[in-house]
């Protein structure tokens, strides 16, 4: 899920970073919050746009610019999106990118005609480079307007400027395996590899929801993100000019606590330009609150080694530790009966009992943490799944598809499991010949860096039975027949995580399923989950939970 930054440096920066991906929403967006009585359509664009000087060998930037539209409306509709580049032609050269060919330069214009369409709301941009001769500071307005039939655009404009600060992060020293509850006080410092001083700077800071930052440094505002994975944020704002070639760090350390659901979390930060329009960017909308401790300050330290170039791949700083911690992923079983052609239905389950969530996002390679998969018993056919499962071949290995009758079920959860989250499975099985004691089973599946044992020490509750006509169960008995999960307990907080794409081959994530929206699995918080798995009812014995096994008769057809 990134390091705070504006949506222009992140688009360039998080390419295959996924672990950050949840961040350029949030804190994203290149003009600002869009007030209500602003029209319905407009472009936005980058407020500023850094030039490298010319001759560079570093790679040149490139800058988005997209149309804002009403909610829904996805159809066709031709547009004409003209940039003015007046105010820059005398030391910018001006292209039209290969990939434009519906664009075309007359004179200092550039003239763009285009039928946006479906979700994509991109459009053309020209391609931007300092001109031979052109001198360090040198800026300029890039402004572009729209038409089209019937509407209003409105209009967007960008700052081009020749050079500028570049304020590469400097890695701080953390460590890899914090105990929880440990506190740890980070110097944050940056190297200004720029052509210019920075007139003031911001740094930002984000961390996933194992980790917390203090409230506590008096020249930063903090913000709860919405999460569930992605949830603090500071900013923090210092003035002074920072010169091109040096070195500066925070004169204390500002507080980072390890919390007591952490296992792997992701700590963001970056250093920016304090402008209006990249905090603008930063804030983005969020609630903030002043910290309630003295400021922190920016100290010189030393000097950096000087670029001629403007760079943007190390203007951000990753630390992820994988705190000392477990989670505990269990599953709950089941019992049933009924006789040839009845329909009977299953209430299988799976939680986290905590006290550790657990992310597949780390590192930059997002995959789907954890799941369980559901073998079922013989002689019994499956008519009726939760939606996000789908099925698969006897060996587990290969998709079959969205359809009833599979041998075995998968249902995975997505990107992270949250610390306490809960979901309720029932299944319906339609009994096709007469069985007896017929054993089905659900287990924890997880491809979290080649297995869930890494965090979860408790192996005993990650299968449970699911057993049709269970023989050991007289008619009418409702007590017996464990199986080796549980329900037990409310549930409270949290909701599904990420989502998969693709059939699950072998040890690889994914499937057609989702852990989400549109129906998708029951998370904790869902009253069908507690009546559901708490039907199950859990009896603690001897520090072993068992799943009281309950007679279930057909789900009768109408007459």
């Amino acid at each position: 899920m990134s390091a705070i930054v504006g949506r222009r440096t992140l688009r360039r920066l998080l390419g295959g970073v996924a672990a950050f991906g949840t961040a350029v929403a949030l804190l994203g967006g290149s003009v600002g919050t869009a007030q209500a009585e602003e029209p319905d359509y407009r472009i936005r664009l980058d407020a500023e746009l850094g030039l490298p000087l010319p001759g560079s060998t570093l790679q040149q930037p490139y800058f988005f610019a997209r149309l804002d539209r009403p909610v829904g409306d996805t159809g066709p509709r031709d547009y004409v999106f003209t940039y003015d580049f007046s105010e820059i032609a005398d030391f910018v050269d001006v292209k039209v990118r290969s990939v434009d060919d519906h664009c075309a330069i007359a004179g200092t214009k550039m003239i763009c005609r285009e039928t946006v369409q479906g979700e994509d709301t991109f459009i053309g941009v020209p391609e931007l480079r300092a001109a031979t001769g052109s001198k360090n500071g040198q800026s300029g307005t890039l402004r572009v307007v729209g038409e089209s039939e019937g509407i209003t655009v409105q209009g967007a404009s960008t700052l081009v400027r020749v050079g500028g600060p570049d304020l590469a992060a400097v890695r701080v020293d953390l460590k890899e395996r914090p105990a929880v509850g440990e506190v740890q006080r980070p110097r944050f410092a940056f190297v200004n590899k720029g052509t210019l001083p920075a007139q003031g700077v911001l740094l930002a800071l984000t961390t996933t929801r194992g980790m917390e930052l203090p409230r506590t440094a008096g020249n930063c505002e903090y913000a709860d993100l919405p999460g569930p994975a992605r949830t603090g944020f500071a900013l923090c704002a210092f003035d002074g000019t920072f010169e091109p070639g040096s070195t500066y760090r925070i004169d204390r350390g500002m507080e980072l606590q390890t919390l007591e659901r952490a296992f792997v979390d992701q700590l963001g930060y970056g250093f920016h330009e304090d402008t209006p329009a990249e905090r603008e960017r930063l804030r983005d909308g969020l609630t903030f609150t002043r910290g309630t401790g003295p400021s922190v300050a920016l100290e010189k330290v030393g000097a950096g080694t000087r670029s001629t170039d403007l760079y943007i791949w190390d203007n951000q700083g990753w630390y992820e530790p994988r705190a000392v911690n477990t989670a505990d992923f269990q599953v709950v079983g089941d019992v049933a009966e009924g006789e040839k052609g009845e329909t009977v239905t299953v209430d299988l389950g799976f939680r986290n009992n905590g006290p550790a969530w657990v992310t597949g996002g780390s590192g930059g390679d997002p995959r789907t943490v954890g799941g369980v998969q559901f073998t079922v018993p013989a002689g019994t056919r499956v008519t009726s799944y939760p939606k996000g499962c789908g099925g698969y071949s006897a060996d587990g290995k290969n998709w079959i598809g969205d359809k009833p009758g599979a041998p075995v079920y998968r249902c995975m959860f997505g990107e992270f499991v949250l610390e306490d989250e809960r979901h309720e499975l029932p299944f319906e099985l339609t009994i096709e010949k007469g069985v007896e004691n017929s054993k089905g089973e659900i287990k924890v599946v997880s491809f979290y860096y080649g297995g869930h044992s890494r965090h979860d020490e408790t192996p005993d509750n990650d299968k449970a039975a699911v057993v049709v006509n269970p023989k050991d169960v007289p008619p009418g008995d409702t007590t017996g027949g464990s199986t080796g999960g549980s329900s037990g307990g409310s549930a409270t907080g949290g909701s599904t995580g990420g989502s998969s794409a693709g059939p699950v081959t072998g040890g690889s994530t994914g499937g057609p399923v989702t852990g989400s929206a549109n129906g998708g699995l029951a998370a904790t918080g869902s009253s069908a989950l507690v009546a559901g798995l708490g039907a199950a009812a859990a009896v603690v014995a001897g520090g072993v939970l068992f799943v009281a096994a309950r007679r279930r008769r057909a789900v009768r057809r109408p007459l």
